[in-house]
């Protein structure tokens, strides 16, 4: 009697068990119809988006009207303005002792005197501490200068507008 009721019970087990697989395989069937579904929304979603920005870019585009921009700019012909010549121009590789005479790149001496202007200054530039411009000469500094006697050596600068190191900035 023992092993008919062992073998009822593995019957029952296995009819339970059947029917919980059978269960299961349904509810994951339904979540993968949901799924794709969902997949199919988003992709329709997608080309409806694509359609209406497609639509509100071919009404605003007007190639008949040419944009005429003649009647908005407005010039001042008694305005300051001016543009620097730079006769001296590289990066600092050597700088003296005193700190202010130095040697560039492409071999040129330079000595900063009392009488060299240092920045830009004028009505149009920038203010003193927005100007590429660090309170010391150093090697790798790029340097832009103008001086009047360009045979000299050493050159004595009569302005200094950029003394800049973009690897490294000093601020």
């Amino acid at each position: 009697m023992n092993a008919y009721k062992k073998a009822m019970k593995q019957i029952h087990a296995s009819e339970e068990f059947k029917s919980k697989m059978q269960k299961e395989m349904l509810g994951y069937e339904q979540k993968e119809k949901r799924g794709f579904m969902k997949n199919i929304r988003y992709l329709i979603g997608g080309l409806v988006a694509c359609a209406v920005i497609a639509v509100v870019a071919l009404i605003t585009i007007n190639n008949d009207a040419t944009l005429d921009l003649t009647d908005r700019i407005v010039v001042d012909h008694s305005a300051p303005a001016s543009s620097a010549v730079v006769n001296i121009e590289g990066v600092i590789t050597e700088v003296g002792e005193d700190g202010l005479s130095f040697t560039l790149d492409n071999g040129m001496q330079v000595v900063v005197t009392d009488d060299t202007k240092l920045g830009i200054n004028g009505p149009t530039a920038a203010p003193k501490e927005e100007q590429l411009f660090e309170p010391t000469f150093r090697v790798g500094n790029l340097i832009a200068g103008f001086t009047e006697n360009t045979s000299s050596d050493p050159i004595s600068a009569a302005a200094i507008y950029t003394n800049w190191n973009f690897d490294n900035p000093m601020r």
